[in-house]
C-alpha cells in the first residue's frame, strides 16, 4: 500500500496530542490516543483475514470512535475502504457489495464499543470477481443517484484532503469543537467533520437519543462551536411551539444535502439572529459552491465556489443564454466511478446533472435538474420553475412537481404535489396562480394536496414515495 496522508495526519496527532478529545457526549469521552487503540485492534483483526491486501472492505459504522477507529484500521490493514451508512439493512447491503465488488465488511451498531467484540468483521461469499482498483485509491464512497443500482465513486486520499482544505478555507474554520449530527459515512459528514478532526485535531461532539433537543442538548453541554446540519432539521426545530435556544458558543451553522427553503431561512435568522450559510456538493466532487456571507438561500443561490474549484456552464439546447449544465473542475475529483466508469467524471472534471446560471456577483443558481426535464407538447418544462411559483403562494410551505404520461395518452403531463399548513390554499386557487404566472404548457394538469413532502433519513426528498402519492399505478417505476 503506498503511504496515505490521512493515516499521516492521524499519526502525528497520536504523537503530539494522544490525550485530547476525539469524540466527546454528554455522557463519554475517547482520546485521540484511545482511538488509536481501538484502530491498530481492527488493524490486526482485518489483516488476520484471508484477503488479499488493496480489496475493498464495507464499513458500517455510526458515528463515533468505532467509525474513526473502523476506517483508520482498515487503512492501516492496507484495504480500501467502502463507506456504507449504518441504517443500511443487511439486504441492502449484500446487494451494495455484490454491485461494487467489495469482499468483506467491518459492521458495528455502536458508535461507543465497550469491547472489540461490539464490531464483527465479515468475510463475504457472495458471487461477484473482486474490483481491482488503482493503488492510489484509498475510498470507495456511494453514489446518491436515484437510478437504484449500486455505484461506487473511487478518491484518492489527496484528492479527499484536497476537498477538506478547501472547505476549511472557504468557510474560515480554525479551532472548531463539531456537532455530528450529519453520518460520517456521507460525503458531507466526512469532508466537512471526520477529515478536518483528522487533521486539525478538532473534538467532535456525538448527540445521545433521537429528535432536535437531543442534538441541541449535546451542543450545549459540550460547547459546540460548527453546527453542519442538513435543511429538515432545521425545519424540525422551527416548526415547533418554541424552538429550543441555540447554544451560545455556535458561531456557523451550515445545511447541506437538500435544497434550504428561502422562508426556513428568513425563519431562522428571524428566531436565532443568525444566518444559516447554505452549501452546495457532490459525493464525486466533494464541496462546489458556498453561501460565505449568508443570506443566499432567500435568494435563492447557493454563494460562489469552493476555494480552488472552477465552475464551467455546459450549453443544453433549448436553455436560455448564460444557463447550462454545471460542470465542475475540482483538486478535490475523484478518481472515477467503480465498477464502470463514465465520462462524465474524468480528468478532474464532474459534470453534474444539475442545470444552473452564474448570477453578477458570482453566485450559482440551481434551476433544476437536467434529467428531471419534462417535455409537454414539444416545449422543455423544468419543474423546479413551476415548484418556485408554486411554493410562491401564501400558505403553500413545499412543492414537488414531477412529469409523467398522461393517463388519457395525450403525451406527457406535470404532477404536483404541494404541502401546507392549516391555511393552505385550494386546487382551484393552486391553478389560477399558476396559469396568471406560467405559459399554459407549464401549469400542472394534476395537483394533490398532502400534508408534507416525503423525505429520506437524509432529509432529501423521497421522489419513490411521491410517485407513490402522485401516481399509485406507476409504483416505482
Amino acid at each position: 500500500m503506498t503511504e496515505d496522508p490521512i493515516l499521516d495526519a492521524f499519526h502525528h496527532l497520536t504523537r503530539d496530542r494522544t490525550d485530547e478529545t476525539f469524540f466527546v457526549s454528554p455522557k463519554s469521552r475517547s482520546t485521540i490516543g484511545e482511538v488509536a487503540q481501538l484502530a491498530a485492534k481492527l488493524a490486526d483483526l482485518a489483516a488476520g483475514a484471508d484477503i488479499p491486501r488493496g480489496a475493498l472492505v464495507g464499513l458500517v459504522a455510526p458515528n463515533g470512535p468505532s467509525f474513526a477507529g473502523g476506517f483508520l484500521g482498515l487503512r492501516q490493514a492496507g484495504f480500501k475502504v467502502l463507506l456504507i451508512d449504518a441504517s443500511t439493512p443487511q439486504a441492502e447491503r449484500e446487494r451494495i457489495h455484490r454491485a461494487i465488488g467489495s469482499v468483506a465488511e467491518l459492521v458495528t451498531q455502536k458508535g461507543w464499543p465497550s469491547s472489540l467484540g461490539d464490531l464483527r468483521f465479515n468475510t463475504l461469499s457472495i458471487a461477484q470477481e473482486p474490483i481491482e482498483l488503482p493503488c492510489e485509491v484509498s475510498t470507495v464512497r456511494l453514489s446518491s443517484g436515484s437510478t437504484g443500482i449500486p455505484r461506487g465513486i473511487a478518491h484518492t486520499s489527496e484528492a479527499l484532503i484536497a476537498d477538506e482544505r478547501g472547505l476549511r478555507q472557504t468557510m474560515n474554520l480554525d479551532c472548531e469543537t463539531v456537532l455530528t449530527a450529519v453520518p460520517l459515512s456521507h460525503a458531507y459528514g466526512f469532508a466537512s467533520i471526520f477529515l478536518p478532526s483528522i487533521m486539525c485535531g478538532w473534538p467532535l461532539v456525538v448527540s445521545e437519543g433521537i429528535g432536535p433537543f437531543a442534538a441541541i442538548h449535546a451542543a450545549d453541554v459540550c460547547g459546540v462551536t460548527f453546527l453542519p446540519t442538513v435543511p429538515a432539521y432545521l425545519q424540525a426545530l422551527l416548526k415547533m411551539r418554541e424552538p429550543p435556544a441555540l447554544p451560545s458558543p455556535i458561531r456557523l451553522v451550515i445545511t447541506a444535502g437538500a435544497v434550504l427553503r428561502p422562508d426556513t431561512a428568513a425563519l431562522f435568522r428571524e428566531t436565532y439572529g443568525q444566518e444559516v450559510h447554505v452549501f452546495y456538493g457532490a459525493s464525486e466532487v466533494g464541496g462546489i459552491a458556498y453561501d460565505r456571507e449568508g443570506g443566499a438561500a432567500q435568494r435563492g443561490a447557493l454563494g460562489p465556489p469552493v476555494e480552488g474549484v472552477r465552475l464551467h456552464l455546459i450549453d443544453e439546447p433549448g436553455c436560455d443564454e448564460g444557463t447550462g449544465i454545471v460542470e465542475v473542475e475540482s483538486p478535490a475529483a475523484a478518481m472515477a466511478f467503480v465498477p464502470v466508469a463514465s465520462s462524465t467524471l474524468s480528468n478532474g472534471r464532474f459534470r453534474t446533472s444539475d442545470l444552473g446560471t452564474l448570477d453578477d456577483n458570482g453566485d450559482l443558481r440551481l434551476l433544476g435538474r437536467v434529467d428531471a426535464m419534462v417535455n409537454i407538447r414539444g416545449k422543455k418544462v423544468y419543474p423546479h420553475e413551476v415548484e418556485t411559483v408554486i411554493e410562491s403562494l401564501n400558505g403553500v410551505s413545499e412543492t414537488i412537481v414531477l412529469g409523467a404520461p398522461a393517463a388519457d395518452g395525450s403525451g406527457d403531463a406535470l404532477f404536483a404535489a404541494v404541502a401546507g399548513g392549516s391555511h393552505r390554499p385550494t386546487v382551484a386557487e393552486i391553478l389560477d396562480w399558476c396559469r396568471s404566472r406560467l405559459a399554459p404548457h407549464k401549469v400542472p394538469r394534476h395537483i394533490s394536496l398532502v400534508p408534507s413532502i416525503p423525505r429520506t433519513p437524509r432529509g432529501k426528498i423521497d421522489r419513490r414515495a411521491v410517485r407513490r402519492i402522485l401516481l399509485p399505478t406507476d409504483a416505482d417505476r
